[in-house]
C-alpha cells in the first residue's frame, strides 16, 4: 500500500493542494509546550490536564502563549493519560533525547531549589545548610560528575586478597543462596 500524503492531523490530502495546519494540530502542540512548561514547574500530570481544561473553558491563564488561529470546543476534555504522551512527544520532539532533557530538567530544579535555601544557608541555619549539601549531592549525581564509590576487598591483616581466598567466598555465598532457595521452597510445598 502506497503511503499518501497526509495533512498534519493525519487525514488524507489531495495531491493538488498544499499541507493544511488544522486546528486539532495547533491544539496538539500547544498541549505539548504547556505540559512541558508546567511540567518542569514539577506539576503531575493530573493537574496539568486540569490546567489545561481550565484554559480551554476560560476559566484560567494559560502559562505558554495560545497560537491565535486555535480553538476550543465546548466540551474539550483531556485525560492525563494524554498530557503524559503528550508530554513525550514535546520530549522527542526537542532536539536532545529523552534522557539528558530530563537530567536538564532535574538539574534546572536542583538550581532553584539551591537558589531559593541560599538566604537560609547565609544565615548560618544548619538546615538550609544540610538540605543545600543534599540537593547539591543530587545534583552530582545526576549529572554525572559525583565520583564513584570505591570498594576495596583487602585479604588477610590488610593485606592483597588472593585469588584462592575470593573463590573460596564466592562458593560459599553460592552454596548459602541454594541452601536458603531449598528451604524456601520446603515451605511452600507444606
Amino acid at each position: 500500500m502506497r503511503n499518501k500524503p497526509r495533512n498534519s492531523d493525519g487525514t488524507i490530502r489531495r495531491t493538488n493542494k498544499p499541507r493544511q495546519l488544522t486546528n486539532r494540530s495547533i491544539i496538539a502542540r500547544w498541549v505539548e509546550a504547556e505540559t512541558l512548561h508546567l511540567k518542569r514547574l514539577g506539576m503531575s500530570y493530573q493537574m496539568i490536564a486540569d490546567h489545561i481544561v481550565g484554559v480551554a473553558h476560560g476559566q484560567q491563564q494559560a502559562m505558554v502563549p495560545m497560537p491565535e488561529p486555535a480553538r476550543f470546543t465546548e466540551e474539550y476534555r483531556i485525560s492525563g493519560q494524554a498530557v503524559h504522551r503528550a508530554f513525550r512527544r514535546g520530549i522527542l520532539r526537542l532536539p536532545n533525547a529523552e534522557a539528558i532533557e530530563l537530567r536538564k530538567l532535574d538539574t534546572e530544579r536542583c538550581e532553584e531549589m539551591f537558589l531559593s535555601l541560599q538566604s537560609g544557608i547565609r544565615k548560618g541555619d544548619p538546615r538550609s545548610v544540610e538540605v543545600g549539601v543534599k540537593v547539591l549531592a543530587h545534583k552530582a549525581e545526576i549529572s554525572g560528575y559525583k565520583a564513584p564509590a570505591k570498594v576495596e576487598m583487602t585479604g588477610h591483616q590488610g593485606g592483597p586478597l588472593t585469588i584462592e581466598t575470593f573463590r573460596k567466598w564466592c562458593e560459599e555465598v553460592e552454596g548459602e543462596e541454594v541452601e536458603n532457595k531449598d528451604s524456601s521452597d520446603e515451605t511452600k510445598t507444606k
